[in-house]
């Protein structure tokens, strides 16, 4: 932080801003929270751990949103969206789904996720009753052929 919240002036670093004497402990402690996160997230996704990487990093941009977390969100985004296309192709709309879910809760104003995740839940809800359907057909069958 290299200004204070509350008077604007310069930061040296010090727990307590040097005009007006605020105490800086919360804030200084909720940036390296927010650092540590990023960190873990990084680890997480290097360890092709996406669903604990999108958690940490969720944690960090809600502590602190800074530029290095924003590009890092926007690379996962990216990346598990062609893994959603690939499960939705595959016809594992219950695994896209929730996929989608986790990558909303990271950047919940981006609309192509809002559309991803809508489609996704109509397919899922599509397949649901075509499958509905055609259980009742075959206890139909059954029945009618007793």
């Amino acid at each position: 932080m290299e200004r204070c919240p509350c008077c604007k002036a310069r930061l040296t670093g010090a727990q307590f801003c040097p005009r007006c004497q605020a105490d800086l402990a919360g804030v200084l402690g909720c940036e390296t929270l927010a650092r540590n996160w990023l960190i873990n997230a990084v680890k997480f996704w290097d360890a092709r751990e996406s669903k604990m990487a999108i958690l940490a990093l969720s944690k960090s941009i809600y502590l602190k949103q800074t530029p290095l977390a924003l590009i890092f969100r926007d690379l996962i985004i990216r990346k598990q969206c062609q893994n959603v296309l690939e499960l939705l192709e595959k016809k594992e709309f219950a695994v896209a789904k929730e996929s989608l879910s986790l990558l909303r809760d990271l950047n919940p104003q981006n609309k192509f996720l809002k559309k991803l995740y809508r489609f996704t839940k109509y397919l899922l809800v599509k397949d649901m009753i075509e499958l509905s359907s055609q259980q009742t057909i075959t206890i139909f069958n059954e029945l009618k052929s007793r």
